[in-house]
């Protein structure tokens, strides 16, 4: 019985939304006085404070559908507050989310860089007790190449912009010197699918031409551990390789604390300590970060909102040789004519984890949390591009 209740508000209230969609500006300055004094704190989702307001002085509800990405009554049902009516959580400057807007916070021109950056459609340390990534699925990908004896690839990274490559700060040594995209599976020339029908083009190396990591980096704290490479020569897109989208809007930001999974990939050690030569990927749940705290606190880390906790589920993890890669996840990203664009955005770096990662007692891993760093980053790409 509470679930046919519960569906019939959603569709009322969906209904309403549809009604009210063209409906963008707020109420006059009289009602909004009038309905002061009955305003009653109340808190969103995500945590955020707002207020328990009818839903016509809630404005625009067109973006607060899109941006609460409400699809079942589940997720109206976390919206609703107050006894009378159709009351909404709401904040009416911005609606469900801290008071801060996040995109005043990112360099100007380095935004606009990324706001122009085609980056990847979707399409159809380690990655311990994942599985093969299809052929040209992850076009972003990079593998930082050192100039040593053995293994040459000892770190990942993410393709940003046609110039940049986005690193964890402690896969920068004084031997690193190139960056591979393409790449598929290393034992090969020519990457191909099991058909051999299926060739991606050969993969494409860039010298580093200039290493800017986090100026706050430690080593010892494990914190800011973000690094970005610009490399010497233009990369051109081409179907396997291809930058991935960054949070650079606020209907990304809007979204991030409600992500319950995110996608890992990495060419790192898998659960038989051997590393692989095939891309793997696999889902890891969010947790909170007091899960990587107690995880970590033993070794004298604090995890703090520079840092993403994820994993602990199925001994999925990432490991030695997958760090600097990505941990990302499927959202809506832009607007555009009224519909809402889904992206691979990436959210975290991968940057530790315990001894023995995909061990059964692994309970998470620490990631950069790039929605922190976004500020320097934007400022980096705007004044070196």
């Amino acid at each position: 019985m509470r679930h046919q209740i519960i569906n019939f508000s959603c569709s009322t209230l969906l209904i309403m939304l549809q009604v009210f969609m063209l409906s963008n500006a707020a109420y006059t300055a009289r009602n909004n006085f009038r309905n002061e004094e009955v305003q009653l704190p109340c808190h969103a989702p995500n945590g955020s404070q707002g207020v328990c307001l009818y839903y016509k002085e809630c404005a625009n509800l067109t973006n607060w559908r899109i941006q609460n990405n409400i699809h079942d009554a589940d997720d109206v049902e976390k919206m609703l507050c107050g006894n009378g009516g159709v009351h909404l959580c709401c904040n009416r400057t911005n609606y469900y989310f801290p008071d801060t807007n996040y995109i005043t916070q990112l360099d100007p021109k380095g935004l606009e860089i990324l706001n122009e950056v085609e980056c990847n459609r979707l399409s159809g340390d380690r990655v311990s007790n994942g599985k093969a990534a299809t052929l040209g699925q992850y076009p972003f990908m990079a593998l930082l190449k050192y100039n040593r004896d053995g293994d040459q690839f000892l770190c990942g990274g993410t393709l940003i912009t046609s110039r940049f490559v986005l690193t964890a700060a402690h896969c920068i040594t004084q031997d690193l010197f190139r960056v591979r995209l393409g790449e598929h599976d290393t034992s090969t020339a020519v990457d191909c699918d099991d058909s051999k029908r299926l060739c991606l083009p050969k993969t494409g190396e860039y010298e580093i031409a200039q290493i800017f990591s986090h100026p706050d980096y430690s080593i010892r704290r494990l914190t800011h551990d973000v690094a970005l490479l610009k490399l010497k020569t233009e990369v051109i897109t081409q179907v396997h390789i291809k930058p991935i989208c960054l949070p650079i809007s606020q209907l990304v930001y809007d979204q991030s604390n409600t992500i319950r999974h995110y996608t890992i990939a990495g060419w790192g050690r898998t659960e038989s300590n051997e590393k692989s030569n095939v891309l793997q990927h696999a889902k890891i749940p969010h947790q909170a970060r007091d899960v990587c705290q107690r995880a970590f606190s033993r070794f004298g880390v604090n995890i703090t909102h520079d840092h993403i906790c994820a994993g602990g589920e199925n001994r999925i993890d990432t490991c030695k040789g997958d760090s600097g890669g990505p941990l990302f996840a499927t959202v809506p990203f832009k607007l555009f004519n009224n519909l809402i664009i889904r992206r691979q955005v990436q959210f975290g770096i991968v940057s530790f984890g315990l001894t023995g990662c995909g061990d059964r007692n692994v309970i998470a891993a620490a990631y950069s949390n790039l929605m922190e760093y976004m500020p320097w980053l934007t400022e980096i790409i705007g004044n070196n591009t």
